[in-house]
């Protein structure tokens, strides 16, 4: 059929005057369109009055798109996000790598260091928000037109899609099509920042940069410095992410493995990046106090003069396999070009890393951010010094992912489950270790201060309690979970306790700094029910909450985690043994926590939660297998013993010490991993798509992968 509707990416005065509208004119002419209706994501207001005014002439409306992404469903009913995550992504991303000869080349040539694919096709479908010009913003765009078409438009009226010409444009439409939109390009608006990036010369943009951050750091009287003296001794690094609490064990913490482990303070290398919680004199206090030594990697991420802080040099040093370089001619298409952006990208990441942790005598990195292509780049530039890069597993997964593969040497699962996932989601992990769910040491530790907050509700006339754990929104309603969305249920929640005398309500916020920001007039009934002394607030917390979700869950009745398809906060509930409930308002019904019970786990609506939390509160023993997570735990958790934060960290600790007495790091792998299958089993360790690690080298290997790909030679 022809389309009655076309949609518009983004609109400029060039695209819709040079392009858009006379391809709109010469479409009908030809009689390919019956398109009246034109609805306009993006654009200037100027631009869009232009346009509106200029298709009134030829009978076109312009209208601009109002939409929420909780509202847009695939023809399942499935929440849009969650299957382009699980599912499209990595389709499209198949799809780019399978027919891009520059892109499969690259993978294909044996001379290239084993990470470069993994960190390029990390960087291909890489999740973004709102930012245009990705492919993930594409699909999404996609997806929109086609949901709009289906619900709004008459059956069967395929769309129209003017997209700007981005990257592996060829896989979107293919993409497109499969979806019934047909897409139509657009010139590519110009970006002056992305013109001037790929107009200097690297080194020029590493000088610039280099000389930025020397200035702010005078500015913020941070000093630039790096020890005299090399570290004789071999270290672990860690990340802060917003959290330390090192007095708190309770508390969510950046070194909880260290807590629960052998490893001393002087062990560790905490780094701070993060502008908005820097490191400041009662961060630097608490670590001095316990041994541990703390490293800037920017001026803005301490306020303190003192503070050790290292920034990459200005100019690259050599690397092996010589100085970093494209051919000229691989510059033609934006697809090669991208590539060779991208690989100047991955070197210049790894040499800034190498450098780092030769200077710090680091050897063993931990960290749990997978989910963009830096890790690769990192474990590259450990292994080049004969280190060791592990992850960890922070949230629960249950569908494998191209937004979460991994490329590491160890990583840290919650489950022979999750080792599986890994593997269907591309990960390349020689040592996979089954740990359990990592914040289980902190169950025992919370359920005094929950015992004092359900006294504390209890005595204001609470006769049960909920606990509801949140998930974080944003303020665009188009590309994210919207505040609405938690409005929703809290309003729902603290409605119910104004109206209930009996009921009391513990809440924990994931992000507890901006709830009432959030919650925008539904914060007004939160002070109506604080007021009534039966609502309480977990509110510590900076950029994250402090306190987990086992804090509430422990002093409830029964626990209420927000949102399915990210289901940790639900888990963690399970695991320290609280009844626990799971609201699913995206539909993701092929989870497998379905297996647990429609109206006994899994909730779709709130209405239908609430009567059955009353109808499970009159009935006598309460209704059977009501928030029982009992026939899944041994899948999510095989341990479930309170240990897998000293797993963890007694894992890192015999990584240490093996590099302390000067064995090689294929021996300390090896030796490690014998001695934690010895201990759990096993079964608890294995190896995930594994393949020979060529130990390669530079930019220039990646040049002449792709000038085979031009030349039709099979690499």
């Amino acid at each position: 059929m022809k389309p009655h509707r076309a949609f518009i990416e983004h609109v400029t005065l060039r695209g819709w005057l040079g392009s858009i509208l006379p391809k709109l004119i010469w479409l009908r002419l030809r009689n390919e369109t019956l398109v009246g209706r034109c609805g306009v994501f993006e654009g200037s207001a100027m631009a869009f009055q232009v346009a509106r005014i200029t298709g009134g002439w030829f009978g076109f409306s312009l209208e601009r798109l109002r939409f929420r992404l909780m509202d847009v469903r695939d023809e399942h009913g499935r929440w849009i996000r969650t299957r382009l995550v699980y599912q499209d992504l990595a389709e499209v991303q198949a799809d780019i790598i399978d027919h891009d000869a520059v892109f499969a080349a690259v993978g294909r040539r044996p001379q290239v260091h084993s990470r470069i694919p993994t960190y390029l096709a990390k960087c291909v479908a890489s999740v973004g928000l709102s930012g245009r010009g990705t492919v993930w913003r594409s699909l999404m765009t996609i997806r929109v037109c086609e949901w709009m078409a289906r619900t709004q438009d008459a059956p069967s009226t395929p769309p129209l899609l003017f997209l700007e010409r981005h990257r592996w444009f060829e896989a979107l439409e293919r993409y497109a099509s499969r979806c019934g939109v047909r897409l139509m390009t657009v010139p590519t608006i110009f970006d002056l920042k992305a013109w001037l990036r790929r107009r200097l010369n690297p080194e020029v943009r590493r000088a610039v940069r280099h000389a930025l951050n020397r200035w702010q750091g005078r500015r913020t009287r941070a000093a630039v410095s790096r020890p005299a003296v090399r570290p004789t001794r071999p270290r672990v690094m860690a990340e802060y992410y917003g959290q330390l609490n090192l007095k708190h064990p309770e508390c969510f913490s950046d070194l909880f493995f260290w807590q629960q482990s052998p490893l001393s303070g002087d062990d560790l290398l905490v780094t701070f990046n993060i502008p908005r919680s820097p490191l400041d004199a009662a961060k630097w206090a608490e670590l001095t106090e316990h041994g541990v030594e703390a490293l800037a990697l920017q001026p803005s991420a301490t306020t303190l003069s003192e503070a050790p802080m290292v920034m990459p040099g200005p100019r690259p040093r050599a690397t092996a396999g010589g100085s970093m370089s494209w051919p000229e001619s691989q510059s033609r298409t934006r697809e090669a070009r991208w590539l060779r952006e991208h690989a100047q990208e991955y070197a210049r990441v790894r040499q800034y890393w190498t450098e780092l942790f030769a200077t710090y005598g680091i050897k063993v990195y931990l960290t749990w951010f997978k989910y963009n292509e830096a890790h690769c780049a990192i474990a590259d530039a450990l292994q080049s010094l004969g280190g060791i890069c592990a992850v960890y597993q922070r949230s629960y997964e249950e569908f494998p992912s191209s937004e979460t593969t991994i490329d590491a040497e160890v990583v840290f699962g919650f489950s022979q489950a999750t080792a599986e996932v890994e593997r269907r989601s591309g990960s390349i992990i020689p040592y996979h270790v089954t740990v359990g769910y990592p914040g289980d040491h902190r169950f025992s530790m919370l359920r005094d201060r929950a015992r004092e907050v359900r006294q504390l509700l209890h005595r204001h006339g609470a006769e049960r309690i909920l606990a509801f754990a949140d998930e974080n929104s944003l303020e665009d309603a188009r590309w994210f979970f919207d505040h609405q969305s938690q409005q929703e249920c809290y309003q729902f929640l603290l409605e119910r306790l104004l109206e209930e005398p009996w009921l009391g309500l513990v809440l924990k916020p994931k992000v507890p700094l901006t709830l009432r920001r959030r919650l925008g007039p539904v914060a007004a009934l939160l002070d109506r029910a604080m007021a009534t002394g039966r609502c309480f607030v977990y509110d510590q917390g900076a950029l994250h909450a402090a306190y987990p979700p086992a804090a509430a869950a422990l002093a409830a009745d029964l626990m209420v985690h927000g949102q399915l398809s990210s289901a940790t906060a639900g888990l963690e509930a399970a695991l320290a043994g609280v009844p626990t409930l799971l609201l699913d308002r995206e539909q993701w019904s092929i989870s497998p926590l379905y297996q647990l019970g429609v109206g006994r786990v899994v909730f779709n609506d709130w209405s239908t939660l609430w009567q059955a939390c009353r109808e499970h509160w009159k009935r006598p023993g309460g209704v059977p297998g009501f928030g029982d997570w009992s026939p899944l735990l041994d899948e999510l958790d095989p341990f479930r013993d309170g240990r897998a934060a000293e797993r963890i960290g007694t894992y890192i600790h015999w990584l240490l010490e093996g590099f302390k007495a000067g064995v090689d790091r294929e021996t300390i792998l090896a030796d490690a991993a014998q001695r934690y299958a010895a201990l759990w089993g096993t079964d608890k360790v294995s190896a995930i798509n594994v393949r020979p690690r060529v130990v390669a080298t530079s930019e220039n290997d990646l040049a002449a992968a792709a000038v085979d790909a031009r030349r039709g030679v099979s690499a």
